[in-house]
């Protein structure tokens, strides 16, 4: 079993971004306004814009972007399992259960602790050139049918 940490502070809500490359970097990196500058043009219905439109470019490259808002009564978070270790490992699990085959009806829970890094409220899904279709991109559709998933799952 998972259980999260709830942050220490509120804090202020991260912006989750989801570029159309692979960055083999996983550390935190200071940006500046001249290498990440995002732009966003309301919707103008004088020019048949009926949703606004969000532009960046990264590495020279234009960027298109679509914004997925988290629905009400979630909660995007940014989490890190850190070095926490599972409290019964897989080998010590095996181990009790060669010990405990008498006793049965026993469940051996993993459990790990996880800490949240930050949290946001909206995920902004690069695409370039244009706007991902949101039917067709993989990013959109899987966020999408988690929730509708999420829902079905918190009816019971």
């Amino acid at each position: 079993m998972i259980s999260i940490k709830k942050p220490t502070s509120p804090g202020t809500p991260s912006k989750a971004n989801v570029l159309p490359c692979r960055i083999k970097y996983t550390g935190s990196a200071s940006s500046s306004r001249q290498l990440w500058n995002p732009t966003t043009q309301p919707a103008n219905p004088d020019n048949n814009a009926s949703v606004e439109t969000h532009t960046s470019y990264f590495r020279g490259r234009k960027l298109a972007g679509t914004k997925l808002v988290v629905p009400d009564g979630y909660q995007g978070r940014v989490l890190d399992a850190g070095s926490s270790t599972p409290l019964v490992t897989g080998n010590q699990k095996k181990e009790m259960l060669y010990q405990d085959d008498d006793e049965e009806g026993e469940n051996i829970e993993e459990s790990n602790e996880w800490a949240t890094v930050a949290s946001f409220n909206e995920i902004m899904v690069w695409g370039h050139e244009v706007a991902v279709d949101g039917t067709q991109d993989g990013v959109v559709k899987g966020v999408e049918e988690w929730m509708e998933m999420a829902k079905i799952l918190n009816g019971y």
